[in-house]
């Protein structure tokens, strides 16, 4: 018998969390897809790490939520944003509901960090995930989708604007922040994608160097205004522990 961990980042289009805050059953993200060794995988553990509302204080994100899982990605939860959509999805191979209960109560001040392990209400049962055989990027992996419901709040809107005079692409590595009471050191972190309000690509995080300075891997990849909002556009990171 052994151990392994997944960590997945879904993707949530930057124009869709500067658009509004998310509401009780709509999707917060369609079918993210993810590999497995060849097999069925028995699932025992699921960590979600959130990011903050992007506001001073910072706002955390510790509503309740659902994970579904499938096989493939045949069949849309909806449009991300929206309610999700009530036609039948025969995919639909497993759930994972997590109450309020499943956030630590120590979680980081900017982070909302649950566990299905840790809800007061018994967690979940194992579920054994069947991939499909005839989608894999890997050989000797096959690959499961993931996506996800909101029963809460989730509010990922954010004030981080740049405050530099509009840039070309490729025009510069460091990026400053207008401050505003932020600090962004308490948003972003290195290897996170940040992309304007308008989905424009600046690039992958290097360094956060203070509270309004922010350093890229790379010149920025498109070209950015003043005062554009910026995102993360992965502020979800799920690590599944499977058993073998």
């Amino acid at each position: 018998m052994g151990y392994y961990t997944v960590k997945v980042k879904p993707t949530i289009a930057a124009s869709i969390q500067n658009a509004e805050a998310f509401a009780s059953g709509e999707v917060l993200f369609d079918w993210t897809g993810f590999e497995i060794p060849r097999g069925s995988g028995k699932l025992i553990s699921v960590t979600a790490v959130i990011k903050p509302k992007g506001d001073a204080a910072p706002t955390q994100n510790a509503f309740p939520f659902q994970l579904l899982f499938a096989p493939n990605n045949d069949i849309s939860l909806g449009t991300v944003g929206a309610a999700a959509d009530r036609k039948p999805n025969p995919n639909i191979t497993g759930m994972i509901e997590f109450p309020a209960t499943c956030f630590g109560p120590t979680s980081m001040r900017s982070t909302a960090i649950a566990s299905s392990s840790h809800s007061t209400v018994g967690g979940h049962a194992p579920l054994v995930l069947a991939p499909d055989v005839d989608q894999s990027s890997v050989k000797g992996y096959h690959k499961v989708d993931v996506g996800c419901i909101a029963a809460g709040a989730f509010d990922i809107t954010s004030i981080n604007a740049v405050n530099e005079t509009s840039f070309d692409e490729g025009a510069q590595t460091v990026i400053t922040m207008d401050g505003s009471s932020m600090d962004v050191r308490e948003h972003f972190a290195p290897g996170d994608v940040l992309h304007a309000q308008d989905d424009a690509v600046l690039g992958t995080v290097k360094t956060v160097d203070d509270a309004v300075t922010i350093t890229l891997t790379a010149a920025n990849t498109e070209a950015i205004a003043e005062d554009d909002i910026i995102f993360d556009v992965n502020p979800i990171t799920l690590v599944f522990g499977f058993e073998d």
